[in-house]
């Protein structure tokens, strides 16, 4: 009788053990980091990039996906960042245009395949710019990622939807639900980014009717913290929950934690013209 309570207790252990590690906790970050120009007086990129690198490292994020970073940017971040890796190549095809990167901690992840596609009908050609868009083209970065330590893999895309074209940001949507479905499947899936979209819009819609769900709706009030809006324009006055254009998003074996907007502010000096978010959730396999 001893000898079965004792293999009972066993498998009860192991049961619990395995249970446990088919679980991880994930910090991921949506970072629009604004474009190093010269017109921005106090908050030009060298007096943000020291404090901007310092706080995704105290974060300790395993993903962030970043908009709006040119190639000086990228090398920068990736000098300051040395625990992380990146992937991603720019809008206009290799090392030219803005950037959507995914960066990654490399001591923890491994990137088991990535690819860039484009915000347009013809996805897969290099800079090509898509309905009524503005700017030159926008991109989207994907990546399937292993911890190293569980096995567990799961999907992120990084993207940056048009600041002026409606139908562009509408149609964006679509493609990224698509794109989805068919490339993720079943898989836990992250999507980060600046979708230039406020949460009542028909672009935020479109997401979330095909299944892709927003933490700041399902997390419980006293697990989301910080202001309503993410976009301040180096002015947060006046600012209120349209401004809240930038989004981590989640779908399948996810569980949310916590969101945090992060109201990061010394004075005249802002840590971009977006607040980073930064969301905590467990993936269960």
């Amino acid at each position: 009788m001893k000898q079965i309570t004792l293999i009972l207790f066993a498998l009860l252990i192991g049961s619990t053990a395995f249970s446990q590690a088919s679980k991880i906790e994930l910090t991921t970050v949506a970072f629009n980091v604004r474009y190093n120009s010269s017109e921005d007086g106090v908050n030009i990129w060298e007096n943000r990039k020291e404090w901007l690198t310092h706080s995704l490292r105290f974060i300790k994020a395993d993903i962030i996906g970043a908009q709006e970073v040119t190639y000086k940017q990228l090398t920068d971040m990736a000098q300051l960042l040395p625990s992380y890796n990146y992937i991603g190549v720019g809008r206009d095809g290799e090392n030219n245009g803005e950037f959507s990167p995914i960066f990654y901690n490399k001591i923890r992840l491994e990137v088991l395949k990535s690819e860039t596609f484009w915000l347009s009908t013809t996805p897969n050609q290099v800079g090509s710019k898509g309905w009524d868009a503005a700017l030159p083209p926008r991109v989207v970065t994907w990546a399937l990622f292993k911890d190293k330590i569980s096995g567990q893999t799961f999907y992120h895309f990084n993207t940056h939807f048009d600041h002026r074209g409606e139908n562009a940001r509408i149609e964006s949507a679509k493609l990224l639900s698509k794109k989805i479905n068919t490339i993720a499947n079943s898989k836990p899936v992250f999507v980060t980014g600046d979708l230039n979209s406020s949460p009542e819009s028909e672009t935020i819609k479109t997401l979330l009717d095909n299944e892709l769900k927003d933490p700041y709706l399902t997390l419980d009030k006293d697990a989301v913290y910080g202001p309503a809006y993410t976009f301040n324009g180096w002015n947060a006055g006046g600012r209120n929950a349209n401004h809240r254009i930038d989004y981590v998003m989640y779908k399948g074996a996810v569980e949310p934690i916590s969101l945090h907007i992060l109201d990061a502010q010394r004075g005249d000096l802002y840590i971009s013209d977006h607040f980073p978010l930064i969301f905590k959730a467990i993936i269960s396999l």
